[in-house]
């Protein structure tokens, strides 16, 4: 097991009066497995990215933990958890994440050059351009980018060091019909390479490439039944 988490709960303050919570994540259990990839959908505000972030180290929960790859995340560090992020997570964050003053190229390399003194894996780093079809722009810098080609940064980024869990929100967002797809076979290729991958979407074509499937409503986690044609692509 790659990613477990156990009783994971997140509230936030809520309104001026002092006691009052909002409940954006209810208890729940989660466990993602090697080679699996697991989707959970839902509306804008069910808690989706609330949860992912949690499963990143990103966002401390109100209670329960969060075990990737043995680490329980919480009991780490600071910089101890975020180095196990580097290191082992690939992370698609909501919106756009790319340093303006760096390349695309050098945007994608920047996970291995934090805690690394070895050459960076550029050959990897333009192999996952291509693959996402902006190899053309590896010399633009982010500003001259689209919102969709900013998507496409992050998963290259994400999935630059064969991360051990990839934790994707909205990876598909902006992006035409075929650029969804091929972002979708992508991080089912990371699946069947041996990832355990994880999507956050509100689109439904994710789930055809699922294993397992999920909904989110305020804040409540709920599997559906699997997919007849689970883990096969469109």
């Amino acid at each position: 097991m790659k990613l477990e988490a156990r009783d994971l709960t997140k509230n936030f303050p809520r309104g001026k009066r002092r006691g009052q919570i909002f409940t954006a994540v209810r208890p729940l259990d989660f466990s993602l497995a090697s080679g699996s990839l697991a989707v959970i959908a839902g509306r804008s505000g069910s808690g989706k990215s609330t949860l992912l972030n949690m499963l990143a180290g990103m966002l401390t929960p109100t209670s329960g933990s969060v075990h990737v790859a043995g680490a329980e995340l919480y009991s780490l560090s600071e910089a101890a958890r975020s180095r196990l992020r580097n290191e082992k997570i690939g992370l698609v964050p909501q919106g756009h994440a790319a340093l303006r003053s760096l390349t695309v190229l050098e945007n994608v390399l920047l996970p291995s050059i934090l805690y690394s003194h070895e050459p960076p894996p550029q050959q990897r780093a333009l192999e996952l351009l291509e693959l996402v079809d902006i190899a053309s722009l590896q010399d633009a810098k982010p500003s001259e980018l689209s919102g969709g080609e900013l998507r496409r940064l992050a998963i290259a980024r994400a999935l630059l060091l064969h991360p051990q869990v990839v934790l994707a929100d909205e990876p598909t967002a902006g992006l035409d019909a075929d650029n969804t797809i091929k972002v979708l076979e992508l991080l089912r290729g990371a699946a069947d390479a041996g990832a355990a991958v994880l999507v956050v979407t509100h689109e439904d074509e994710a789930t055809q490439f699922a294993d397992r499937t999920f909904s989110m409503d305020a804040g409540t986690l709920t599997a559906q039944t699997p997919p007849a044609n689970a883990g096969q692509s469109a």
